[in-house]
């Protein structure tokens, strides 16, 4: 026998072997039959990398505590953001670490949105959590009614933030001219709450708990709650520049998605919410925790709308520190469309189960 191949044979074999491979490298691997039948894994979606999302709550008070709830609950991170959150004290601060591109979102009272685009810098809010007026006044002991307050120093975290504007709606309803009070300013809630037990105030107005407190500690009277009042005011919500939200809007409708299933958890959970707001306030007492989550049940809303109302008095409150307030227009301090997205998309019917 002939071991020696033909230049005809060679060509033959290479031809045949050249099939093969060909037919090896076309055929499914894994089937039977094939030159390969090692089973392979089903091609696996890459889960998009979340985005980074640094944002700050501005004030030591249950209204801020939306976006705690939302975060430990895991809603940020359902919607695809990397929620970096943390406590900056009051919205002045805030605002200057946005600037400064410490954070990129943060929730504050109407009036900072308002400061903000008097100076010159376009802010906007996004959602508005609490658009009614909502302080708890507690006076020193002795002084029953705001009839005494008249001519009386009452103690303000920053003369410009949402409890000193409080006071100008007491004023208004009250019938007082605006130097009817002196003010001194405590810095931050437990600075007022000092200033009353000193007696270098006669009076604080605070957002629930922080009443609670100032009964408990500050051996105080509560005297008013201006929810009576009903006067629409745009308090507490999601504020962001108008850059930061044109260029990452999408990461910015997580935020909101998220903030919408954080006020539903309120609405059902208080066990919950409870101990979220315990640890980030860092107080247990029982009645502080009641109150501080009762307080907000009937003003949460379910579309969390900015109000054009609420602007418009906050409009009207920062022109007495900053005239060039006046010229501002409500719809040039919010942006709607995210919420109105939510809601159109029927959204927010879902989170509730409507």
């Amino acid at each position: 026998m002939n071991s020696r191949l033909s230049r005809r044979d060679l060509i033959r074999t290479a031809s045949v072997l050249g099939g093969l491979a060909v037919i090896e490298a076309c055929a499914p691997t894994g089937v039977p039959g094939t030159a390969s039948s090692a089973p392979v894994a089903a091609t696996a979606t890459a889960t998009p990398k979340p985005v980074l999302v640094k944002a700050a709550w501005v004030a030591q008070t249950s209204n801020q505590m939306v976006w705690p709830v939302a975060k430990e609950a895991g809603y940020f991170a359902k919607y695809g953001v990397d929620f970096d959150l943390n406590y900056i004290n009051g919205s002045t601060t805030a605002v200057a670490a946005m600037l400064g591109g410490d954070i990129s979102m943060m929730t504050a009272a109407g009036s900072a949105v308002v400061t903000a685009q008097a100076a010159g810098t376009d802010l906007v809010m996004i959602a508005g959590f609490v658009n009614t007026a909502l302080f708890r006044v507690v006076a020193a002991p002795g002084i029953t009614s705001i009839d005494q307050l008249k001519g009386k120093t009452v103690a303000v975290t920053r003369i410009g933030n949402a409890d000193y504007f409080a006071w100008q709606t007491i004023v208004a309803k009250q019938g007082w001219k605006t130097t009817d009070l002196n003010y001194v300013a405590g810095n931050d809630e437990p600075g007022k709450l000092t200033l009353l037990k000193s007696g270098n105030a006669q009076a604080i107005a605070v957002s629930p708990p922080n009443n609670i407190n100032a009964v408990q500690q500050g051996g105080g009277k509560e005297i008013l709650d201006t929810g009576q009042y009903k006067e629409p005011e745009q308090q507490v919500g999601i504020v962001a520049t108008r850059k930061y939200l044109t260029e990452n809007r999408a990461a910015a409708l997580g935020v909101v998605k998220a903030s919408i299933e954080g006020i539903a958890r309120w609405k059902k959970d208080k066990a919950f919410v409870q101990d979220v707001t315990k640890t980030y306030l860092k107080n247990n007492d029982p009645t502080f925790l009641d109150v501080g989550y009762t307080a907000y049940l009937d003003y949460f809303p379910e579309a969390p709308y900015p109000s054009e109302e609420g602007f418009a008095k906050v409009i009207e409150q920062v022109t007495t520190q900053n005239a060039k307030a006046k010229d501002l227009k409500t719809s040039q301090l919010m942006d709607r469309s995210f919420v109105k997205e939510l809601e159109d998309s029927g959204f927010i019917k879902q989170v509730y189960g409507k």
